[in-house]
């Protein structure tokens, strides 16, 4: 008895040990990254080998499904295995789950593995919460602006007249749109969701470093950007959005040099409403103005001598005195001559 208790008990974990890579595999959430009108999903227990796949409603009986064959989502050297959702899938699909998918922008997906064995069951795909890979590479692109300009000001600091230099957005783009601006101050120290916000923009701006995720981890990232970026993006109606004067937002006043901010900038051309930011570290230099002393030196023409001066005066009169002196000495002796 003990000994039958023992092979079941056996029994029973080795279904277990067996049964686990499936269940695991079934729990594992999939990541939909949206480019262009196609939808590619990513599951890390399955896109390193070939499957098949299908698209049902969520208690669809199994034999009714269409599979597909997954698609190599690069044509690189290491692309991975995916499911995926075009026009052409769906013109393939079941009159049912093609009517399920466009009322409710889902479905439900079903993967068999090589072997035949489903690894993926109804586990539920929503196309609204797709990674869309074109929004997050046209953050910060959406609306063209030069970040390069400066404006400069004079202004008196402790009484020395300084030239103040502060960064500033040009817009660049369609100058007939009319364009608003909300300006919101990263802290210096500490995190807000908006300081994360930015550091996801760094992280996947920096291709280098993104080279080094795997897709899994990538798709990670961006989606994290992209809910962030969502929750915080500023609704239209707005009541704090400003007005931009001469296509040009320039740094708060009181802003210091190396302050980050975050400019959301709205544009309104028409019917068309166009959201973007803009990541800004404030620049800002002052420079003493020192006006140059100017030293002029005057040359006294050289005029005729005259008898201002007293030390003249006399040098003159004694000159005349010896004059006489001599002039009488020499009469004198003449006067002599004559009488002998």
């Amino acid at each position: 008895m003990k000994k039958s208790i023992k092979i079941t008990l056996m029994l029973i974990l080795l279904i277990a040990i067996m049964v686990m890579p499936t269940f695991i595999s079934a729990n594992t959430e999939s990541k939909i990254l949206k480019k262009s009108d196609k939808y590619l999903i990513y599951n890390e227990n399955v896109m390193n080998e070939e499957f098949t796949f299908a698209f049902g409603t969520e208690n669809q009986n199994k034999e009714s499904l269409i599979f597909f064959p997954s698609a190599k989502d690069s044509n690189e050297e290491g692309a991975k295995n995916v499911a995926y959702i075009d026009d052409e899938i769906k013109s393939k699909m079941d009159a049912k789950t093609k009517a399920y998918l466009e009322k409710n922008s889902e479905a439900f997906l079903f993967v068999k593995n090589a072997k035949g064995e489903y690894v993926i069951n109804a586990e539920k795909i929503e196309l609204k919460n797709a990674i869309d890979n074109e929004k997050i590479e046209s953050t910060t692109k959406r609306i063209k602006v030069d970040t390069t300009k400066t404006d400069v000001t004079t202004q008196t600091i402790e009484g020395i007249k300084t030239e103040v230099t502060k960064g500033k957005v040009v817009i660049t783009d369609n100058a007939k749109a009319k364009y608003s601006y909300i300006l919101i101050k990263l802290p210096t120290e500490g995190e807000n969701d908006y300081s994360k916000l930015m550091k996801l923009t760094t992280k996947i701006s920096n291709k280098e470093e993104l080279e080094k995720l795997d897709i899994i981890q990538r798709l990670e990232l961006m989606e994290q950007f992209l809910n962030l970026y969502n929750a915080k993006e500023p609704k239209a109606n707005d009541s704090s959005w400003l007005p931009v004067e001469n296509l040009e937002i320039l740094q708060p006043q009181d802003s210091k040099n190396g302050e980050k901010y975050i400019a959301f900038i709205k544009s309104i051309n028409g019917d068309e409403i166009i959201i973007d930011a803009q990541f800004l570290t404030c620049d800002q230099n002052y420079t003493p103005i020192y006006e140059k002393e100017t030293i002029t030196i005057k040359e006294t023409s050289k005029l005729p001598v005259t008898f201002d001066s007293l030390t003249t005066i006399i040098i003159v009169f004694a000159m005349i005195i010896v004059a006489i002196v001599i002039l009488l000495v020499v009469r004198k002796k003449a006067s002599k001559k004559e009488n002998k």
